[in-house]
C-alpha cells in the first residue's frame, strides 16, 4: 500500500514576561497607605486571560508581535490562600509590548486605586483613634515606640492578667446601599495572639452583632483584606459600625495586637 507522511507543524517558540512584584501609587493624601499585599498578577493579553501567578514568577506567551497585555492586582481575600482573587479596588496596568521569541519582557505593575473609590475609614492613628471600648476591660491605644509600622503612630491592643478581654467599637456610623458594591477592609497588622474583626449591624432600630473574620498571629507585620460585601448584603442593616475583639490568649503571658492604616472601602 502506499504510504504517507504525516506533516507535522512547527511548533511555535514562545516570548516570556517575567512579573517580581508590583507597587501600589497615592494619588491623594487621602488615599492613606501605599502598602500592599499583592500576591498574584491576573494578566490578559488582548483581553483574553492568559493565567493568575503568583509573583514572582516568569511565564511563556505563545504570541508575537505587539500586543496589549494587561496585569490587574491579586490578593488573598479573608487572608485565606484559596481565595484569590483580582482586588475591586484598582485599576489594571496596561503594557505595550512587542514579542518577539525566546525575548523575556520585565515588567513590574503599578496599580492605582480607581476614582470611585470611597475611602469611609482612613485611621492610621497618626492623629485619631476611632475606636472606642464597648465591653471588657481595656481597649486600643495609640502608642509611638519601634514598633509602629510606618508614620508615628500606631493602635495598640494589651492582655494580660489583670486586663484579659477587649471589645471596640468604631466612632463612625456607616450606611449602607445594597446596590451590589464591595466593601472591603483593608488592615495592617502584627499579633502574637488571635484577634476578630466584626460588624455591629442596626436595622430598624434593632442591633446585632457578627463576628466573621478571626485573624491568626503574625510575627511581623503584616496585610489582609477582608470582604465584608456577602454578609452586608444578606444582612442589608439600615447602618453598621466596625468591631474588634479579643481576649487574653493562655499561651501567651501578654498578649500585643498592633494595628495600622485600618481602611474600609466601597464605590461609589
Amino acid at each position: 500500500m502506499p504510504s504517507c507522511n504525516i506533516i507535522n507543524p512547527a511548533e511555535k517558540i514562545p516570548s516570556y514576561i517575567q512579573i517580581d512584584s508590583a507597587e501600589v501609587n497615592i494619588e491623594f493624601a487621602s488615599q492613606g497607605t501605599a502598602s500592599h499585599r499583592i500576591t498574584d498578577a491576573w494578566v490578559y493579553v488582548n483581553n483574553s486571560l492568559q493565567g493568575v501567578y503568583e509573583m514572582p514568577m516568569t511565564f511563556p506567551l505563545l504570541e508575537s508581535g505587539t500586543k496589549e497585555i494587561i496585569v490587574a492586582g491579586g490578593v488573598l481575600q479573608n487572608g485565606v490562600a484559596g481565595t484569590r482573587i483580582a482586588y475591586p479596588f484598582f485599576y489594571p496596568d496596561t503594557f505595550i509590548v512587542n514579542l518577539k521569541e525566546k525575548e523575556t519582557y520585565h515588567i513590574k505593575p503599578n496599580f492605582k486605586y480607581k476614582p470611585g473609590t470611597w475611602f469611609r475609614m482612613n485611621e492610621d492613628f497618626e492623629a485619631t483613634n476611632y475606636f472606642n471600648k464597648v465591653a471588657g476591660d481595656t481597649t486600643i491605644i495609640r502608642i509611638n515606640n519601634a514598633t509602629v509600622f510606618e508614620g508615628a503612630w500606631c493602635g495598640y491592643l494589651k492582655l494580660d492578667e489583670g486586663f484579659s478581654g477587649a471589645e471596640c467599637v468604631s466612632s463612625d456610623v456607616y450606611s449602607f446601599t445594597n446596590d451590589g458594591s464591595p466593601v472591603y477592609i483593608e488592615m495592617n497588622y502584627k499579633c502574637n495572639q488571635k484577634f476578630e474583626i466584626g460588624l455591629l449591624a442596626t436595622t430598624n432600630g434593632s442591633s446585632i452583632k457578627f463576628y466573621n473574620w478571626n485573624i491568626t498571629p503574625k510575627e511581623n507585620w503584616s496585610k489582609i483584606y477582608l470582604n465584608l460585601t456577602e454578609i452586608l448584603q444578606s444582612i442589608i442593616p439600615d447602618d453598621y459600625n466596625i468591631l474588634i475583639r479579643a481576649s487574653k490568649d493562655t499561651t501567651v503571658t501578654t498578649g500585643e495586637i498592633y494595628f495600622d492604616n485600618i481602611k474600609l472601602l466601597t464605590l461609589h
